[in-house]
Parts: C-alpha cells; structure tokens; sequence
C-alpha cells in the first residue's frame, strides 16, 4: 500500500507518544520556530497549534468550543490571551471554535495553561483527528430544540479526545448532532451526523455519513437507515469513529474521507459493520422532524417563558479582544454569563429576562454591531484568507465583510440570503451549502493572472450548490447586485433564493458570470 506523507510522519512519531510531547516542551521553552522540523510542524496541529507561513514566526491556537458553548470566565479568558499575548482579535470559526493567531511560540505553554485553568484546550482541533462536535448554538433553550444536545455533545467530546486509538484516522473526521426542528448549523454537510427523528414515538436521529465540502467537491452526508435514541448516541460515535480509523483509505489524501468509504461499500456493508461493532441489530430510521433552517436573528424566545436569546451579529466572525471581553460582561450582567457561538460566526447572549432586554438593545456595543451590516453579515460566513492562512488565494474575510456591506445599501430582502466564502478549494467556509457559495481562485485575464472566485449558488442544508462560474474577485459585488436584482424582480410571491435559482435553472444563472448575454424572464 501507498503511504502518504502525514501517514509516514504518525507511524515514525504520533503526536500523543512521549517523544513528541517531551520535544514539544523543548520547542516552547527555546522559543525559535525556525528549530521545529517540518515534520513537526505537522505533528503541532494535534495539538491545535499552527504554523502559518502567510505569517512567519507566529502561531495561531484553535480552541475546541464544543456545542459553541463558552461560560463567562471562558470568554474572559479568551479575550485576556488575545489581548497579552496576540494582536486583540479573536476569530469564531464555522465550526463554533475559537482562533487566536499571531502568536510567538514562547509564549504558547503558558497560554495552554491558562486555557486549561478555565476549562478549554486546543487539543485534537486540527490534522487527522475528530474535530469539534457543532450543534444547534441554541440547543436546550430554543422553542424548536426538541432534545438538549450539549450533553450528548460533550460526552462525544469525552469519549475522544486525548486518547491515542481515536487521534490516528486517516483524515479529519467533522460530527454534527441536530435535536432541533431548524437547522442552523448545516448538518449534513459533516462527515458523521445525527438529525432530529422519531420512531415510534420516541424522539432520537436519524444517522447520515459522509457529508464534506472539500475533498472533490461538496456532498450531502447520506442516510444509512439507523435510527438512534440519545442514550445511544455515544456508542454509535465510537462505534463509526472505528470503522472509519480501521477501514478508511489511508493513501491518496484527497479520497480518504469517510464519505469515500461509504461509496466504496454501499449503505448496506456499512451498516452491517455498525451492527457487528454493537453485536445488536440497529432499528431502521425514523421520520424526519427537521423542517426549517437558517441563523435565527434579533431577539428569539426561548422555552422557558420570560426568557430570551440575543443575536450580535459579528462580521466575518471577527472581534476586537476589548469587545469579546465586553460580550462576556453583558452576559454576566443580562443573562446567566453564558455565550453560544454559532457556525454563521455569530454570538448569542442567552437567558435574558424580557424586563431586561431594552436595556440590552440600548447597550453601545449591541448598536456597534447591529449597525456593521444588519442581515447580510448574520448571514455571511467566511473562512481565514490569504493574509493569516497560506492555503488561502483570497483575503476573504475583507472580501466577505465589503460586499456584503455594498449589498446592504442596495438590496432590501425580505427573505435572509445567505452567502459563504471559502478562501480556497479546501472548503473551510461551507460554500456548497449557500444560497451562494464563492471559493477563491485565479484566472487570466489579459495575460495575467488576477484574483478570482468560483461561484456556485442554490445550495441549502440538503442540496449542495452548483457552479455558475468564475469571475475576477474585482467587479464581484456588482455581479451579486445584477444577479439579486434579477432575483427580486422574477421571483414568484414569497419564493426564496433557493426555489427561484432551482426554477430558473442553473444555465440562465451562468450569464451573469461570464456565459453569454444577461438572461431575461418574463414577470
């Protein structure tokens, strides 16, 4: 068999073995980035710390959110080390995580104990490991929340991490469980997902494998036909999370995925493997109860009567460290001091009693942020660009903020139009699964090569979006506001993007991207 380089570098060294972690204290304590070796670059990131080359000699810490919960000394905590030890700005990633960049390797150790002292670690938040386990960031609290899933969450979470057998999977492994009737993460664009069922009665998930964006392209997760109830969700993971580490292509990087897997055996194998594992025949899947999607923004009531969750909407998911402090403070001060980060970037204060939610609507920084871009930057998700990642073609975050603010001063929607950003092919940004999806690339044009991004459009939670083409990064945002306004004066009455682009079709659609003439609909 093939052996790919990362494969090599974990069967000479893993990560968790002693060697490395003894290496990794020298690292730190000598402070020199320039004495890692490149194989150990590699070995870092199971520890969620990265090397970035688009900024030589600093590091960026991913911290594990799980759920996208953070408590109020979590949050201040984050908010200090931005502050000491980086340039103040803290990123929410679309997988409810946190990102601290531009920091120097000395200072790495103490930042890792400190996180430890509040209870967060980066550990397994990169590489070839299970990634932070995403959930509705309204999970147990909203009027649609069906099942509170943070607990099953964390117990995934406990289940893996740290732990040598479950830190060696042939690629990253990204899980979503769903216990809500709205999904506002995009679930079934993860490689192991549990959405909201029930079976005779009893309310559970159904089980889909397979889901991703990068690695050839985006794809639905697939339903394997399991229904699972929440005590057994925990065996369920581990279960999967097995067959993919012992079966799972450990050659060719870009067809290892699980979803590869799935299509090499068929629904039927893969299911009979679940079953051996379990030593039990698993029941068949239930009826969907998921019907609605999206972020939900503004002031949103939750179950318990009096009670409500507040959006503040973050552009691109960034924020000043001075102003993540400040969230932490308003929600010790209105709610019950605990934030959710959701996969749009954004940041919810919870818990907040109805006589004191004027009060908050009139705090300096929820204007701040209500003013940056209203709907367009609720829903904008945008990966880290070329300026902090390497892999990035595109700036993106920049790119994303700007036209976004350009579409607001000239489109009024009435129904929410969301727009993700990847920097590069690998995914990061979720573009299949917008309503209009954009990855950074180049093209030529007049013999040279500029900045450009694929576009794709008619993506939602359960159908990947289709390209439409690919045009300079320059002029973008005037294509957007062509395409929109075709949109806004075709559209039949109350039809979203998603149904108008899958009515139209995606041919007329390639006009405005570089296909020909600008297509015209009858009224």
């Amino acid at each position: 068999m093939a052996e790919n380089r990362i494969e090599k570098i974990k069967r000479e060294l893993h990560p968790f073995d002693k060697e490395f972690k003894d290496r990794l204290e020298k690292y730190i304590a000598q402070g020199d980035y320039r004495e890692i070796t490149p194989d150990d670059i590699e070995r870092l990131k199971w520890y969620g710390i990265f090397y970035r080359r688009a900024t030589p000699g600093l590091f960026m810490l991913r911290i594990r959110v799980t759920a996208g919960v953070l408590n109020y000394r979590q949050a201040l905590k984050l908010a200090e080390i931005s502050r000491k030890y980086a340039k103040g700005v803290i990123e929410i990633t679309s997988r409810q995580q946190v990102q601290i960049r531009h920091i120097e390797l000395k200072h790495i150790g103490q930042i890792l104990k400190e996180l430890n002292s509040v209870g967060l670690t980066t550990l397994q938040t990169g590489a070839d490991n299970v990634r932070n386990i995403v959930g509705d960031p309204l999970a147990g609290l909203a009027l649609e929340s069906e099942i509170d899933t943070v607990p099953l969450a964390y117990g995934m979470t406990d289940t893996i991490l740290g732990k040598k057998e479950y830190a060696d999977l042939p690629r990253k492994f990204n899980p979503a469980i769903l216990g809500s009737k709205r999904d506002s993460i995009n679930a079934l664009y993860n490689d192991f997902v549990l959405y909201l069922a029930e079976k005779d009665g009893v309310k559970g998930f159904n089980l889909h494998i397979g889901g991703k964006m990068g690695s050839g392209g985006p794809e639905k997760a697939i339903d394997v036909d399991i229904f699972v109830s929440p005590s057994e969700v925990i065996e369920i993971f581990r279960a999967v999370v097995e067959i993919y580490r012992d079966f799972g292509n450990r050659e060719n990087r870009n067809k290892n995925r699980i979803y590869f897997l799935l299509k090499e055996w068929g629904i039927e194998k893969f299911r009979k493997a679940v079953e051996r594992k379990l030593k039990r025949a698993l029941p068949s899947a239930g009826k969907v109860l998921v019907h609605s999607r999206g972020e939900r923004k503004g002031i949103i009531p939750q179950r318990e009567k009096g009670l409500y969750a507040v959006l503040f909407s973050l552009p691109a998911g960034k924020i000043s460290s001075e102003d993540f402090r400040g969230l932490a403070l308003l929600s010790k001060n209105y709610g019950n001091g605990e934030l959710r980060l959701t996969t749009y970037q954004n940041v919810y204060i919870v818990n907040v009693k109805e006589n004191k939610i004027r009060q908050l609507l009139m705090e300096p920084l929820y204007e701040k942020f209500e003013k940056s871009g209203g709907d367009w930057i609720v829903n904008t998700v945008a990966c880290a660009g070329s300026d902090t990642c390497h892999f990035g073609v595109i700036e993106n975050k920049s790119d994303a903020v700007r036209v976004a603010r350009y579409l607001k001063e000239r489109i009024n929607l009435d129904i929410p139009i969301r727009i993700h950003w990847s920097a590069c092919a690998k995914g990061c940004g979720q573009h299949g699964c917008g309503d209009i999806g954009l990855v950074g690339t180049k093209i030529r044009e007049r013999g040279r090569a500029v900045l450009a991004v694929e576009v794709f459009v008619g993506g939602n939670h359960s159908v990947p979006a289709k390209k439409v083409g690919k045009v300079p990064l320059k002029g973008l945002e005037y294509r957007l506001e062509k395409l929109l306004r075709f949109y806004m004066n075709h559209r039949q009455r109350g039809e979203s993007f998603f149904h108008f682009v899958h009515r139209v079709g995606i041919k007329r659609l390639k006009k405005f991207f570089g296909g020909g003439k600008t297509p015209v609909l009858k009224p």
